[in-house]
Order: structure tokens, then C-alpha cells, then sequence
């Protein structure tokens, strides 16, 4: 028995242990947990993504894809109401603030938006109104119609969005530099803003976007818009997917759109890295009044002119 007990005592000392393969089975370890920690994120990503679809998809049966070789063009909305709200309500009354068609090259990771100022007069059922009661007298087939009478364009897409929604999406990226041209001021009176470059928060974002108390109006509001949608892409090109499922989740209460979530995720990503490209267009043309009511007449020639540069 002694013998046995010092022969395995020597067995002991001549059998090391095993540290290299330790290692090896840590750092295994640590692999498929990322590669799990991937997996569902990816997975929890899908799950949200379906519930999104529920929840703000707006979708048509007969509505045809988008086709992968051409333009894309979305009618982006907003509005000072709930868009989730049926849409008897959301018509009520309500006229949409700002219009603005997109025109969206995923090739060529190019977007030209074109702005529409609120006040532009159109041809409507009722007679010639101002663009934006459009949604109010006719809904979305009446608004999409009237844009594309307008612009020559096709509407592929729409996407509206609340006040509310546009202010959460913002919070969510961490917000929006952005050069304040002048003392800017929310209705409410809850926010003032000084000129200088600022990082905007949600709320203060919302200032910018919406102010028009100024000798030009709804224009100087549109140029403002523009230069916003600037700084906004300038971010968002900086974000990865999961920062813009955030900031989809947040707006996810306030938004509607007949997209589907893989559309706005191709389109999302098209128009990120540094390759990207945005132009910023205004309807053009001049104040009018008519019985004492100011409109923007829209220069028919040179908005063409516009459209032409868009396509090519």
C-alpha cells in the first residue's frame, strides 16, 4: 500500500495542470456568450420590429414593392396631432405643418428633399386653398394626389409624424447640433433659444422647426426646416441600427407610415457613412394675397426646373 500511495504521488507531480487549455476554454467561453449576446440581440431587434409593423404600418394589400434599381419617393408629414388616431379625428380641423417629398437613390446614397411651404395655393375639391388642408378635406389619397398634381412626382411612400414623436426621436440619438440663426421661441413660452451653435434636445428642436413669427413667415421657416434636416442626417449618419431602433421606439407612438420596417431599415441604411449625399430644395415663388389672406404662389416654370435637377 505504501507503494502504491508514493507512485501516486509521483504521478501527481509529473502531470501539470492544464493551464494553456483553461484559457482556451475562457476565452471559448467569452466568445459564445457574445456570439449568444449577438444573437438575441438580433433576435430582440426581429421581435420589435414585427411589433412596430403592428403597431404604425399602414399597409395596402395591392401596394406594390419598391423596386431596388430606382428612386424611391416619400411624402414625409407632420402633424400637431396623434397620427395613431382614427383617422375621422385626426382630420378634424387639422391641417399638416410641414410637407416635404423626398426623393431617395438607394444606388447612389443620394436624398433631395424638396420642401413645400404650408401656405402654397393649390387646386383642391373646394376650390384653391392652401396645401396644407388638403389632409383635412381629403385625407391621405387626396394629399398624395394634390403633391404629385403639384410636383410631377410619384408618392411611393408616406410618413407622418407628431410633434411629440419628432421631439422623442431626437432625444433618443442624444439630440441635434445645430447654429441657431437668431432668438427663436416656442409658443408655450417654455423655451427661448440665443444664436450660436447648440446641442437641441428634443424640445428645443421642436422650437427650431416650428418658429415662423418673422417678416418671411412660413419661408424663412422652410429654409430653417432645411438646414435642420441637414444637421439631422449629419447625425444620423453617425448612428449604428441600434440607435436608430431607438429612435424609432420612441417615435413609434406618434408615427404612422405605409413603409414596411425592412423598407425604412434599407432606406435608413442608404443614407448612412460619409458617402452619403443630401440636397435641400423650396418650392419657389412669391407672397400673395387674396382678400386678405396670404398664400404662396409657386412658380410653375422654375419649380420644374427643380424637379428636372431631382431626377438627375
Amino acid at each position: 500500500m505504501a507503494y502504491q500511495g508514493k507512485t501516486f504521488s509521483k504521478q501527481v507531480k509529473q502531470v501539470p495542470k492544464p493551464k494553456p487549455k483553461r484559457k482556451l476554454r475562457v476565452g471559448r467561453l467569452l466568445l459564445i456568450s457574445l456570439l449568444f449576446l449577438v444573437v438575441m440581440s438580433l433576435v430582440g431587434l426581429a421581435g420589435y420590429g414585427f411589433f412596430l409593423e403592428r403597431k404604425v404600418i399602414d399597409r395596402v394589400d395591392s401596394q406594390a414593392p419598391l423596386a431596388d434599381d430606382k428612386p424611391i419617393h416619400v411624402l414625409l408629414i407632420g402633424i400637431d396631432r396623434d397620427p395613431n388616431s382614427p383617422e375621422e379625428l385626426r382630420r378634424l380641423g387639422m391641417n399638416t405643418d410641414t410637407l416635404i417629398l423626398a426623393r431617395i437613390d438607394t444606388t447612389k446614397k443620394k436624398a433631395s428633399l424638396l420642401s413645400i411651404p404650408r401656405d402654397t395655393r393649390v387646386q383642391l375639391p373646394t376650390g384653391m386653398e392652401k396645401i396644407n388642408a388638403a389632409y383635412a378635406i381629403g385625407g391621405m389619397d387626396r394629399l398624395k394626389q394634390t403633391v404629385q398634381e403639384l410636383t410631377g412626382l410619384p408618392i411611393d411612400r408616406y410618413l407622418m409624424l407628431d410633434f411629440q414623436g419628432f421631439a422623442k426621436g431626437i432625444d433618443a440619438i442624444g439630440g441635434v447640433e445645430f447654429e441657431v440663426d437668431k432668438e427663436l421661441f416656442d409658443p408655450e413660452g417654455t423655451v427661448k433659444l440665443s444664436p450660436g451653435k447648440k446641442q437641441l434636445n428634443g424640445k428645443e428642436a421642436l422650437t427650431v422647426v416650428r418658429f415662423r413669427h418673422e417678416e418671411m413667415g412660413d419661408i424663412a421657416r422652410v429654409q430653417r426646416q432645411q438646414r435642420f434636416v441637414e444637421a439631422y442626417m449629419a447625425r444620423m449618419r453617425a448612428t449604428n441600427v441600434l440607435d436608430w431602433m431607438s429612435s424609432l421606439r420612441q417615435m413609434s407612438d406618434s408615427l404612422r407610415t405605409d413603409m414596411s420596417i425592412s423598407e425604412m431599415g434599407k432606406l435608413a441604411t442608404a443614407l448612412q457613412g460619409e458617402e452619403a449625399s443630401f440636397t435641400t430644395q423650396t418650392v419657389p415663388g412669391t407672397f400673395l394675397d387674396v382678400y386678405g389672406i396670404s398664400y404662396w404662389k409657386y412658380d410653375e416654370a422654375k419649380l420644374r426646373e427643380i424637379v428636372l435637377k431631382m431626377k438627375n
